[in-house]
């Protein structure tokens, strides 16, 4: 085998830099993730680690490299079996301080809370988030050939610093990684053919990468690599067509500042440009009403370039959108020219229909004639007619993967104004102000570490201060916030979430004795719910947490008839309503409990008797915003496809109706005054024969 290279170095600033560079941009990009996993063939929870790294790689398409590096134990295999293992895995896993498999790093950065690298599974997601976030000093170019012949691998890198980097000496590390490598898993489910993807072959670039000692603002480099691939490491056959090659650089030999994959064969990572905006991501729609996006299109190819730009979504088939490009409107996807250096206005419009929602629209880039270069993916969120919103704890995803526990809660209760969004997602929706009118949150934990991140744990803290009501269930969310053992992530944030908000103390970690949710029968909202069972739904982790009550809260359910055991408390943070619940609803067995706590719940924080469905009628957005929002001394609430007579109601946070108001037929308004009201939140809804069709919240200003 053969490794060798050559280097092009150059130190350039002002104009000359924007020239040279052909592979990346001149400007400030944020992070990419690289996520090691250190797995072996005999570890009975990798493939978990494996299906926690696939998620993080699927939601963030063009942001991460996982190299799976088999190391340790359980990556020694027996007589027969093949040898993943490489020369570099042990000194790799010598400074991550890991005590068990799998674990993994993330950009090798030593997060709050810790003093090593290495991190269990369940925070590889909420870590990942967290460098994706940050700026990067340095962006990084590949490009990778191969001679089919030969076999010899030519890796070009080339670096542009946007900053300073805290090293004078950086180092660029490449690594061959290989997808589809059948073999032994334990716990697979495919026997000895189970299919390792991201396998470390080999690294390049030696243990611990090429020094660069040129790190200032405005410095390019560029380095090439060639590298005879063999037929074969440790007898495991190198089918190159199935390789890919990752490029990062390492502040020193740990914290990585960003990287990069590109195919083995003909890849390149090529920065064609992007979709940016100076503007908000998320907003705040209202049915049948446009909501804009200024955007522009950049073009980082030199000249006048191609590109095709395609506008996709999941929202409902009642929702539009276009877009405005060169004087065109667009439903779709347009072909249209850039040059580099003079961005081109890009207006997006999003009209929501009635079906309420939190929806995504994508935008993806792609240059003709670089085909191989990836695509850029521009994102924006609209959150429009909700007044319920479904929150699923990030994490591994195990959260999202029970929340059809929750919504069909919601739809046995009756409400239709629901929304749903991840928690890193509700954090930049608290961050963009686009939640005044969610009136009631539902905060799927699940079995998901962290809990509660300290950004989750802020947002979670300013809804339940200005007066929404909060319901959260999960195993271990008191563990983790409050036990201070290994492993869990009791932040002050996260505590004080946990204690003057959720107004909870932790007893114990709970087992499978705490098999039954019991309701304590004076209280009023679930005094008479059917007793449940609880249930194990993750493979033999069963830890329902014992807790109990703290300042004003009183407990609403137990795991025992003994009633020795709480369960679930509910309690009262100034005007908002609070319950948690230590044990996640995906764990009742009995799907017609767990509707009917939901059900409970939201009648109980709508201030709507449960004896009276709410919201069972869908309608077609039969009440509509009102405006302005806040209100002075009146407002205006919007009104569609009234065909009989009903009665709008306001009521004010303590359930009691301030002012009725007769809606007549083919009525498209109606305008209150709201002078008397002291300022504040408020609900208005609308009644029809006892029903209440759909509700919206206001505030009051004076």
């Amino acid at each position: 085998m053969k490794r060798s290279f050559t280097t092009l170095f150059f130190v350039l600033v002002g104009m000359l830099v924007t020239y040279a560079q052909t592979l990346v941009t001149t400007q400030p990009t944020n992070k990419n993730v690289i996520l090691e996993n250190y797995t072996g063939i005999h570890c009975q929870y990798c493939p978990d680690g494996d299906v926690i790294a696939e998620s993080i790689l699927v939601n963030n398409p063009g942001r991460v490299t996982v190299i799976d590096v088999h190391q340790g134990p359980y990556a020694t295999p027996n007589a027969g079996e093949p040898d993943y293992r490489t020369p570099f895995g042990d000194p790799l896993e010598a400074q991550t301080g890991l005590t068990g498999y799998p674990m993994g790093t993330v950009n090798r950065h030593v997060f709050p809370g810790s003093t090593i690298t290495a991190l269990n599974r369940g925070d590889w997601t909420s870590s990942s988030n967290i460098i994706m976030a940050q700026s990067s000093p340095v962006n990084v170019g590949i490009t990778s050939t191969l001679d089919t012949v030969t076999r010899l691998l030519t890796v070009h890198v080339e670096l542009y610093y946007t900053a300073n980097s805290a090293a004078s000496t950086n180092y660029i590390n490449v690594a061959l990684l290989q997808d589809s490598v059948h073999g032994p898993q334990t716990n697979g489910g495919a026997g000895n053919n189970y299919n390792h993807m991201n396998m470390l072959r080999y690294l390049i670039t030696g243990q611990w990468g090429d020094a660069v000692t040129q790190t200032t603002l405005g410095t390019l480099v560029e380095r090439t690599y060639t590298y005879t691939v063999p037929a074969s490491y440790n007898n495991v056959p190198c089918v190159v067509s199935h390789c890919r090659v990752s490029a990062f650089v390492t502040e020193s030999h740990q914290e990585i500042l960003s990287g990069d994959n590109v195919d083995a064969i003909d890849g390149t990572n090529l920065y064609i440009g992007d979709i940016s905006t100076s503007d908000s991501t998320m907003k705040l729609g209202h049915p049948a009403n446009t909501t804009s996006f200024n955007l522009q299109a950049n073009s980082n190819i030199t000249g006048t370039e191609q590109y095709i730009l395609k506008l996709t979504s999941d929202a409902p088939g009642d929702w539009d959108a276009n877009f405005v490009i060169d004087g065109q409107t667009v439903s779709d996807t347009i072909l249209v020219d850039l040059v580099k250096g003079t961005p081109k206005p890009l207006l997006l419009n999003v009209i929501p229909g009635s079906i309420s929602g939190f929806q995504t629209y994508t935008f993806t880039m792609t240059s003709v004639s670089n085909p191989n270069a990836p695509a850029k993916y521009f994102k924006v969120y609209v959150l429009s007619n909700a007044n319920t919103l479904l929150v699923n704890a990030a994490g591994d995803n195990n959260a999202k993967s029970f929340q059809d526990v929750y919504l069909n809660g919601l739809a046995a209760s009756g409400s239709i104004q629901n929304a749903v969004m991840g928690s890193d997602q509700f954090v930049r929706a608290t961050q963009a102000a686009i939640l005044p009118e969610i009136i009631d949150i539902f905060y799927n934990v699940a079995w998901t570490f962290p809990a509660y991140t300290d950004p989750e744990a802020l947002a979670a803290k300013a809804f339940i201060n200005r007066g929404g009501h909060f319901f959260t269930a999960g195993q271990d969310i008191g563990w983790d916030i409050e036990s201070g053992q290994s492993g869990s992530h009791g932040t002050p944030e996260a505590q004080d979430l946990y204690t003057n908000y959720l107004k909870a103390h932790w007893v114990a970690d709970g087992d499978a004795n705490n098999s039954k949710l019991v309701p304590n029968s004076s209280d009023s909202v679930y005094g008479t719910e059917t007793s449940a069972t609880v249930h194990d739904v993750n493979g033999g982790y069963i830890y329902p947490d014992q807790i109990s009550p703290l300042q004003n809260a009183t407990s609403t359910f137990y795991y025992d008839v003994a009633k020795t055991r709480i369960s679930a408390i509910r309690s009262l943070k100034g005007s908002a309503k609070v319950v948690y619940f230590g044990v996640g609803l995906e764990m009742v067995l009995e799907t017609a409990i767990a509707n009917d706590i939901i059900n409970r719940t939201w009648h109980y924080f709508m201030d709507i008797p449960v004896g009276i469905p709410g919201n069972t009628k869908q309608l077609t957005g039969y009440l509509g915003q009102n405006y302005p929002n806040p209100a002075g001394d009146k407002t205006t609430i919007l009104l569609n496809g009234i065909d009989h007579s009903m009665t709008l109601e306001i009521v004010n946070i303590t359930g009691s109706i301030v002012n009725t108001s007769q809606v007549n037929s083919g009525m498209t308004g109606i305008t209150i005054s709201t002078s008397s009201l002291a300022g504040g939140l408020y609900l208005y809804r609308l009644i029809d024969d006892g029903r209440i069709l759909g509700s919206k919240r206001m505030q009051v200003i004076h």
